[in-house]
């Protein structure tokens, strides 16, 4: 019998835990921080000005559908995915042109980026090894340990550009308009 009423406080401990946990705020990050705001809005939440959302109640189907409607990627604050889908040139020039410069972490592996102006756009992080940046403009961008192997980067445009622990080589600096 002491046995069976260890068991049931111990459920009902866990039991407490988990409605605990209902109770506290749930943070989502967004992949664009329009998006943050638009779903903020469709659910009630608190944006926090930049790709996040503060929600008090978890509701996956509505973080889904809202997601889906302002066609954004979410997770939750801490968790990770392995699969970082490739962002579409299209997708890129839209969210750029409404002016969205947030890409961190943004996948553009061999993508054609030549003669964009992207100035002041935000690529830490971001995979664009093998990318075509030839003839950009990414004046004043910010491309903290953003991966640029194998990129072309021959007359590109990095006059104010933060490359701290940038991956990239000497040689395609050097083809590249930097400032010192």
């Amino acid at each position: 019998m002491k046995d069976l009423q260890q068991k049931f406080l111990l459920f009902k401990d866990t039991i407490a835990g988990l409605s605990n946990r209902a109770k506290e705020n749930q943070t989502l990050l967004f992949d664009s921080c329009y998006a943050a705001e638009d779903v903020a809005f469709m659910l009630g939440g608190q944006w926090d000005k930049c790709n996040g959302v503060v929600i008090s109640a978890t509701d996956e189907i509505a973080i889904e559908t809202a997601a889906k409607i302002v066609d954004a990627r979410w997770c939750y604050k801490g968790k990770s995915c392995t699969l970082l889908p490739k962002l579409s040139l299209e997708v890129l020039k839209r969210r750029y042109a409404i002016g969205d410069r947030h890409f961190i972490n943004a996948n553009l592996r061999g993508a054609d980026l030549s003669n964009l102006n992207l100035s002041q756009v935000n690529f830490g992080w971001a995979k664009l090894q093998g990318a075509n940046l030839s003839g950009t403009i990414l004046r004043n961008a910010d491309l903290t340990q953003a991966d640029l192997s194998d990129a072309n980067l021959s007359e590109t445009d990095l006059i104010g550009a933060n490359l701290k622990r940038a991956i990239l080589s000497e040689t395609q600096l050097s083809k590249a308009k930097v400032s010192n």
